[in-house]
């Protein structure tokens, strides 16, 4: 069996044949955040740097579930932290300094890929009978969660694509976990709740209700939400859907995409390594994990998000998937960056 100081000379060695400049300052170790422990990210990050470890000079792949912007931004400023996961919509008010993180201040940050999409969606189970967002007019809805702005956002948006406002909702209810917002709604004390979908959660309701419900969107409504909030995309989930465990399609679902990002200092040859060795190599990563099939080039590698790393930049332009509406993007975030 090959020893790790010869299986990381040969990695490097195929590395600098596809392009890359000799003497480029590869960390033996890299630090990655993820959002929480025991999360469904933190799995799937683990399983990723299985990949990057063997597909660069990077010797260790460090998973650390530290939490959200908060706490790796500052991180990433003082070079302790090289990767994060979070969420797209978060992120971009992270990067501009808006709501929670006005206090903090714009913060320059790179997108170096995105991947899998989550769906915020109203939930419910059969017996409320609610069939469209109209229905939710005299209800008890799980709406405000903790100090997260991005809930209340998504509410207001969702209600006035259909002609309401949160006063139209019977009770608007704070929560400050999934665990307490279902419970409330499996005791009556509850008619729907608003919650990024989790497939466990899911997998529990169809067990006990048949189906989880999810308050669909016309097209129509669907684009108004998007129009007006960044970040977020719709997207017609199929049945069974790996991500969620869905019993039936769920058409015009309002997604965003949990995405990758690193400090605009990493060096360009780094970002595009890692960034290439996830890519490239995703069938290594298979089945494995039910996101890992959505960080692959036929998914929404290249999104609106915060600016991209050149390294990352450099990748896409050769897969043909950089283009000239992303680099506008590019370029108009970037001219913001600078003038804060």
């Amino acid at each position: 069996m090959k020893s790790k100081p010869l299986l990381t000379l040969l990695a490097a060695m195929m590395f600098l044949c596809h392009g890359n400049a000799s003497g480029v300052p590869w960390p033996r170790e890299v630090t990655v955040v993820s959002p929480a422990p025991g999360a469904a990210v933190d799995s799937l990050l683990s399983l990723m740097g299985r990949t990057v470890v063997r597909h660069t000079p990077i010797e260790r792949w460090d998973v650390q579930p530290l939490g959200g912007p908060e706490i790796w931004l500052p991180m990433m400023k003082d070079g302790r932290c090289h990767f994060a996961n979070h969420s797209i919509p978060d992120m971009i008010k992270a990067y501009q300094g808006r709501g929670v993180y006005a206090r903090a201040g714009p913060t320059p940050v790179r997108t170096a890929a995105a991947g899998h999409g989550v769906m915020f969606m109203f939930w419910t189970i059969p017996e409320k009978q609610i069939g469209g967002l109209h229905d939710l007019k005299g209800k008890r809805v799980f709406v405000r969660y903790k100090t997260n702005p991005l809930f209340i956002e998504m509410a207001e948006h969702q209600l006035a694509s259909a002609g309401l406002g949160l006063n139209d909702l019977r009770s608007v209810l704070p929560f400050s976990n999934l665990s307490i917002a279902l419970d409330g709604l499996f005791q009556g004390m509850a008619d729907a709740v608003l919650f990024p979908v989790v497939r466990h959660a899911v997998e529990e309701i169809n067990r006990l209700y048949g189906e989880c419900q999810f308050v669909p969107l016309t097209s129509e409504q669907s684009r108004y939400v998007v129009e007006r909030l960044s970040g977020y995309h719709v997207e017609d989930i199929p049945a069974d859907d790996p991500r969620f465990g869905n019993v039936n399609p769920v058409p015009n679902a309002i997604c965003y995409q949990n995405a990758m990002f690193c400090p605009p200092a990493l060096a360009p040859e780094v970002a595009y390594g890692v960034v290439k060795a996830i890519f490239d190599h995703n069938a290594e990563m298979g089945k494995a994990h039910p996101f890992a099939p959505f960080w692959s080039l036929n998914y929404r590698p290249v999104v609106p998000a915060v600016p991209y790393h050149e390294g990352a930049i450099r990748y896409f332009r050769e897969k043909g998937l950089w283009t000239p509406e992303a680099q506008i993007h590019q370029e108009r975030m970037l001219s913001r960056e600078r003038r804060n």
